[in-house]
C-alpha cells in the first residue's frame, strides 16, 4: 500500500516539559510518509535542544520570533512537499503538550486512502493529566455538519471539535485559506466552520490523540477563546449543556457521518449516512 503524506505542524513555545512526549509521540507512529514540521517561536527555557536531538528525524525546523501560534501554523504549513497532489496529502497540526496515540497516523493514511470522498475527519476524544495519564471518552461523539456551520461546537454548547486527532486534505485548507492570522485562541472554532461548507465532519470510533491539561495552556483563558468566538452564552449554559448534549450525543452518533473500524480484521466501514455531497 503507497500511504499519503501526512504534514504534521508543531507549533511551540516554552514548552520544553511536554515538548520531548510530543516529538515522540509523532516519529514512534513509523508513519512511512511523514513530513514533520516544528515551528518553535524563540523558546528559551531548553525547547531548542530537546528539538536539536531530533533534528534529523524531522522534515523542517525553526526556533525564531513569530507573531503567535495561527503564525507558526500557516507559516508550517506554507512549506509544500514537492510533487505532491493536494488530495494525496493529508494535513493536521499537534500542539507542543498534547500526543499522537500509537498507531494514529497509519489508521489516518488507511482511512484517507480507502476513501477518497473523505476531506476531513476527527477521532474520539481523549484526555491525559500533567504527568501524562491518559482518560479515553466513552461516548462515541459524531458532527453534524450544520452545526458546525452554525457555531454549536464549543464548551458550553455541544463540545468542542478536538483539534488534536483532526485531519484534513490540503485541497481543503487551500479553499477556505488556512487559518485566520487575527485569531490565537478560537482560530480551530474558525477553521472548522468554513471547513463544513465545503465538506461534512467524518468522525471515526477511534481515539487518534490525546488533550493534555496543564495549567498554562491557552485554552484556560477561555473567555478570550469565546470573546473570539463570538460566542455569547454564559458560563453557566455548559451545565444546562451537558446532560443535552450527552442525550445528543447517544441519539445522533447511528445518523453522524462517520467511519466504525473493525481492529480484528483491520477493516474500515463508512457509516450510512456518509458521503452526501
Amino acid at each position: 500500500m503507497t500511504y499519503p503524506t501526512i504534514t504534521l505542524v508543531t507549533p511551540s513555545y516554552n514548552q520544553a516539559a511536554y515538548l520531548e512526549a510530543t516529538i515522540r509521540s509523532v516519529l514512534e507512529q513509523d508513519y512511512p510518509a511523514l513530513r514533520f514540521i516544528i515551528m518553535d517561536g524563540g523558546s528559551t527555557d531548553g525547547s531548542v535542544e530537546i528539538i536539536q536531538r531530533y533534528a534529523d528525524q524531522l522534515t523542517y525546523w525553526v526556533s525564531a520570533k513569530d507573531a503567535g501560534q495561527s503564525d507558526a501554523i500557516n507559516k508550517g504549513f506554507a512549506i509544500k512537499p514537492a510533487g505532491v497532489e493536494p488530495d494525496n496529502e493529508i494535513m493536521t497540526w499537534l500542539n507542543s503538550d498534547d500526543v499522537l496515540l500509537p498507531g494514529a497516523l497509519r489508521r489516518i493514511g488507511d482511512i484517507f486512502t480507502q476513501y477518497p470522498q473523505i476531506d476531513w475527519l476527527t477521532g474520539q476524544p481523549a484526555n491525559m493529566d500533567v504527568a501524562g495519564n491518559l482518560r479515553l471518552g466513552q461516548l462515541k461523539t459524531g458532527h453534524s455538519r450544520s452545526l458546525i456551520r452554525r457555531g454549536w461546537y464549543h464548551g458550553r454548547g455541544l463540545g468542542f471539535i478536538r483539534q488534536e486527532g483532526t485531519f484534513w486534505r490540503r485541497s481543503l485548507w487551500n479553499k477556505v485559506g488556512g487559518i485566520h492570522p487575527a485569531l490565537h485562541y478560537a482560530m480551530d472554532f474558525d477553521l472548522w466552520r468554513r471547513f463544513a461548507v465545503h465538506a461534512p465532519l467524518v468522525t471515526v470510533d477511534q481515539h487518534l490523540a490525546a488533550f493534555r491539561t496543564q495549567p498554562e495552556q491557552k485554552t484556560s483563558a477561555l473567555d478570550k477563546y469565546y470573546a473570539e468566538a463570538r460566542i455569547t452564552l454564559p458560563n453557566a449554559a455548559r451545565l444546562i449543556a451537558l446532560p443535552l448534549r450527552a442525550v445528543f450525543t447517544l441519539a445522533s452518533w447511528p445518523f453522524m457521518p462517520r467511519v466504525l473500524v473493525d481492529d480484528g480484521s483491520n477493516r474500515y466501514e463508512a457509516g450510512i449516512p456518509l458521503f452526501h455531497k
